[in-house]
């Protein structure tokens, strides 16, 4: 029996992406005449024949895309933004599906080119937070959205997210059953717009709490995300008339940057200050000392996003969901006088 010729053939062939292929065949307005032709041809050559579909069929999903806001710390060169891509990517690989990228900018007015093209069924929207009334725009052109690390809205979108709140409770609780001398762990963060550093935020006031301990604002401070301002904060701490003995830091780059300031100083990493990071990137077990660290599962974000969007597509009047991913302390040198002993629930 002869074998079927697939799209995906029909795509190598064409030397094009298989959602390009499909466009063709559903005839999409934005493909090139070039590109259709070169496709049109090659299944020609190949005999391919499109399957034909029921009028009342769904069409099938071939590309969708994942965007994320201008100015904000997601790019490429991120530790995490490049993990939770990567498990995007994947999820759509294995689903025969086509990804594209594009940074955007709200402020400007425009829509993701990919949506103003028609290029995409539905878009995976990686920001910290965003104008609402953007988004609503982008829904009512037909495109439907799944938010990752963003503040729930009231849109008919989904949202995943990690547990950020129970991180940033669980990273302050551990500092707080080590028992240092010295005040209250002090916390470098991101400033409030930012929507994780808000919930881990929360966590640490409740650890505070719960060990009957008053949240003091001077040991709190606030920094970009990266490696200078983790830098910049540590030092700002250590010039208090009582600086800390244990510092958890709201992610991982930031921790980072406070360990090249205690070192600067001539402090010892768990001996003088105890250190917790947050989202246990790649660097974080190659420190010196190894960083302890709240690990949340990036690559499942991303994947965990396109298997909403694929639902949500495929059922668009499923009831919006909000789902939270658990994180894990992971118990490392900056914290441990002896040897670590690894993961901790």
């Amino acid at each position: 029996m002869a074998t079927r010729v697939t799209l995906r053939q029909v795509a190598e062939t064409a030397g094009v992406s298989i959602g390009t292929a499909s466009a063709v065949f559903t005839e999409k307005d934005w493909v090139s005449e070039p590109v259709k032709a070169s496709v049109v041809e090659a299944a020609r050559v190949l005999g391919y024949q499109p399957r034909r579909r029921r009028a009342d069929a769904e069409p099938p999903v071939t590309d969708i895309g994942f965007v994320s806001w201008a100015g904000e710390a997601f790019s490429p060169a991120n530790p995490y933004y490049a993990r939770v891509l990567h498990g995007a990517q994947q999820a759509c690989a294995g689903q025969g599906i086509a990804l594209t990228y594009e940074v955007v900018d709200p402020g400007t007015g425009r829509l993701p080119l990919c949506v103003e093209r028609g290029q995409v069924s539905g878009l995976l929207v990686l920001s910290y937070g965003s104008d609402r009334e953007y988004l609503r725009r982008i829904i009512e052109a037909g495109v439907a959205c799944v938010l990752l690390e963003h503040t729930p809205l009231d849109l008919p979108v989904d949202h995943v997210r990690h547990d950020d709140e129970n991180g940033g409770y669980l990273a302050t609780r551990h500092l707080l059953e080590l028992d240092r001398p010295g005040p209250v762990p002090a916390l470098i963060t991101a400033p409030e717009n930012i929507a994780p550093a808000t919930w881990r935020l929360r966590g640490y006031r409740r650890a505070l709490e719960e060990h009957g301990l008053r949240f003091d604002p001077q040991y709190v401070r606030y920094c970009d995300f990266d490696v200078p301002g983790g830098h910049q904060a540590m030092l700002g701490l250590l010039d208090l008339p009582v600086p800390p003995t244990s510092v958890f830091c709201a992610n991982d780059e930031s921790a980072l940057g406070a360990l090249d300031a205690l070192r600067g100083r001539g402090l010892r990493v768990p001996e003088d200050v105890a250190l917790v990071g947050y989202d246990d990137v790649p660097l974080a077990e190659h420190a010196s000392p190894p960083l302890t660290t709240i690990a949340a599962d990036k690559e499942l974000i991303g994947a965990q996003a396109v298997w909403h969007l694929l639902e949500r597509l495929r059922h668009p009047g499923v009831a919006s969901r909000d789902t939270r991913l658990a994180v894990r302390l992971v118990r490392r040198g900056s914290t441990a006088l002896g040897p670590a002993d690894g993961d901790r629930p």
